[in-house]
């Protein structure tokens, strides 16, 4: 019995200090040891940081078409030729990489032109050879070489059963504010071949007009 009362007496005081410290807040100045680095629950705020989440930008109503690269109003070949939205030119009656059509100046500036050319190369796929070839355009002015332009002609590039057209249009710089232009035709075997004639024509053109 007297073992007992000693034993409750030695024990009591330090389960009474245990209790007190398990209740008692924690002071924040011994937040050290293994918990050390673990940030504060209160260092979370989300009034702190702002982040920016992309979006796609609408598009910008006062943003206007530059004019320059703004093609809409620009002349086609069937406009020039036909206005239709059909084939612009009548083939019937022609003849393939025959002298069918004569040029045309669809425009002018203060010292070029632009020459425009349709030139049926066949009437069907039927007709190919197989060969392929270079079809060549090319303008003189003044007896000088201006422009050239060349269109490669193969099985593939030919309609089934309708007419297979090349509409050429080049620029020429023109040395005087009116005159004569020869437009020659030909057929090359090569990108870069010298063609082989096979007809001229000739377009008058006015600077300004």
């Amino acid at each position: 019995m007297t073992c007992f009362l000693l034993l409750a007496a030695l024990s009591g005081p330090a389960l009474a200090d245990d209790d007190d410290d398990f209740f008692k807040e924690p002071n924040p100045d011994e937040k050290k040891g293994a918990n050390a680095d673990v940030p504060d629950s209160t260092a979370f705020h989300d009034d702190e940081e702002e982040f920016d989440i992309p979006t796609t930008p609408k598009a910008d109503a006062s943003v206007k078409v530059d004019p320059e690269r703004d093609l809409s109003g620009f002349d086609s070949a069937a406009k020039v030729l036909g206005g239709s939205t059909k084939m612009p030119i009548d083939v019937s009656g022609a003849k393939p990489l025959a002298d069918n059509w004569a040029p045309v100046v669809v425009y002018s500036d203060t010292d070029a032109v632009v020459v425009e050319l349709p030139v049926l190369y066949a009437k069907s796929k039927a007709e190919f050879d197989g060969v392929a070839y270079w079809l060549v355009a090319e303008v003189y002015a003044d007896g000088k070489k201006v422009s050239e332009s060349r269109a490669s002609v193969t099985r593939d590039s030919i309609a089934d059963k309708g007419p297979s057209v090349h509409f050429f249009r080049l620029f020429a710089p023109v040395p005087s504010g009116a005159g004569v232009l020869e437009v020659k035709v030909g057929k090359a075997s090569s990108g870069a071949g010298k063609p082989e004639l096979l007809f001229t024509r000739s377009a008058k053109y006015t600077l300004g007009k």
